[in-house]
């Protein structure tokens, strides 16, 4: 067999894989979601799909490698839907905490426009994704600001324990853990939502709840 047949064959095998998993799909979106961290938001969002029983060729988790701040975040959803523009949706996760292209990188969304009218969101959290998990046990509007250089989302894991002492980034079980506590938490997210349409500042927010409603009534 030449070396023309086996590329031909290689060809036709790739092409047959990527229809098989196509046909795997179910009848709903099909969603791109690239998270800021690495472990604890996409083990929470896994965690939450797994839940919902939503199947894994259709919500898909890439990794953001490109770097750690919020625009790297959008840089990295974008590089990956325009690999494969059948996304329905892309979600980009991301902190503001103290982070300099936080602002950068909502304009970037706000400004891009994706391949067959795919939607490109932001889901952010203020000052991290730790204030969602804390919404699952307390409403707060209390600010996180801590002095200098230091972290604000240090201050918001340090409240956090308070309810979940042995809590650490990537906790892999961190859905689980909150699991029964979710309707409080879009409860009170959609609160602070409503707070903060007159409060004049932004933290803490979060509207994470928006993505996990999205997701619980995919299926519908």
């Amino acid at each position: 067999m030449g070396t023309d047949d086996l590329f031909h064959k290689r060809k036709e095998r790739k092409a047959e894989s990527l229809h098989r998993g196509k046909a795997m799909r179910a009848p709903y979106d099909v969603v791109l979601i690239v998270c800021e961290g690495s472990k604890s938001e996409p083990n929470y969002f896994k965690g939450l799909k797994d839940s919902l029983r939503l199947s894994s060729a259709n919500i898909i988790f890439a990794d953001n490698t490109t770097g750690s701040d919020p625009l790297s975040v959008v840089n990295a959803a974008i590089k990956e839907f325009n690999k494969d523009p059948s996304y329905d949706r892309v979600y980009c996760v991301f902190d503001k905490d103290k982070h300099a292209t936080y602002a950068s990188a909502l304009d970037k969304i706000r400004s891009t426009r994706l391949k067959n009218g795919a939607e490109l969101h932001a889901i952010t959290s203020i000052p991290c994704f730790e204030i969602w998990v804390l919404l699952h046990y307390i409403y707060t509007t209390t600010s996180f600001c801590a002095a200098g250089n230091d972290s604000n989302c240090a201050l918001v894991i340090s409240k956090l324990k308070t309810y979940i002492p042995d809590y650490e980034k990537g906790n892999r079980n961190i859905f689980k853990t909150v699991e029964r506590k979710l309707p409080d938490a879009l409860t009170r997210a959609n609160q602070l939502e409503e707070f903060h349409k007159t409060s004049g500042t932004d933290n803490p927010s979060t509207n994470i709840h928006e993505l996990v409603e999205y997701l619980m009534n995919l299926k519908k």
